[in-house]
């Protein structure tokens, strides 16, 4: 890997609690992208997150697709070298 810049991190949530995301996001550097997929119509942390974190987009899926299928959702949207999978909790 060149840079973390190669890396996006996706998480995926499902109505997760604000203090949960917020605790995984402050662990990660925002020098590396991150893809918050949301198994969910809407993400109600969006503001805040996207307000702290520059370094985070956020999609939602409009239904709950379940773990393993939110990440391979996920996976279709990355356009860096190296994903890492992180479970928020």
């Amino acid at each position: 890997m060149k840079s973390l810049k190669d890396l996006t991190v996706i998480i995926v949530t499902y109505n997760t609690s604000q203090k949960v995301i917020l605790d995984c996001l402050n662990s990660i550097s925002k020098d590396v992208n991150v893809l918050i997929v949301e198994n969910s119509h809407s993400f109600i942390n969006e503001n805040l997150v996207m307000s702290k974190f520059p370094n985070v987009n956020i999609i939602c899926t409009g239904e709950n697709l379940g773990y393993g299928k939110g990440n391979n959702f996920g996976i279709n949207h990355v356009k860096t070298d190296y994903i890492l999978i992180l479970n928020p909790d």
